[in-house]
């Protein structure tokens, strides 16, 4: 993906956001099957560092890393400006369906996380980042 990114010109490793992707799917199944709100606590915050702060104290980066690292994967550098992007409409999803369920408004809260969880599962799967296919028409350069 050589996109045009108006607001950053760092790279990062597209297999490590692979791995995100996937640890993102297995967090939501698990919160899924057990109700514990402490897992989408942790993905929440875990997408507001990689989306607001600095993604390299990201956990699910720092697990990523690790396992690419002991799987001798070689990394894909890609534009940082559409993952960051991801990252953060990631976190308005996992948002949603967090509060939406501590509401009680479960139904809400299912879609929005059925939702994450199927763009992540893209991401992860397929290498597709609906995020990232957005971001060029959102994030314009004026």
């Amino acid at each position: 993906m050589n996109q045009f990114c108006p607001i950053s010109f760092k790279q990062v490793n597209e297999r490590a956001a692979q791995v995100n992707a996937a640890l993102t799917v297995f967090s939501l199944l698990l919160f899924l099957l057990t109700s514990q709100k402490w897992i989408l606590l942790i993905l929440c915050i875990d997408f507001f560092i990689r989306g607001f702060l600095d993604p390299s104290y990201s956990p699910f980066g720092t697990v990523s890393k690790t396992i690419l690292r002991i799987s001798k994967v070689k990394p894909a550098m890609v534009n940082a400006g559409p993952k960051i992007f991801a990252a953060k409409i990631g976190f308005i999803f996992c948002c949603v369906t967090g509060i939406c369920y501590l509401i009680h408004f479960y139904r809400i809260s299912l879609i929005a996380g059925a939702l994450l969880g199927f763009f992540a599962a893209l991401e992860a799967l397929f290498r597709f980042c609906v995020a990232c296919k957005i971001y060029p028409f959102i994030c314009k350069q004026p």
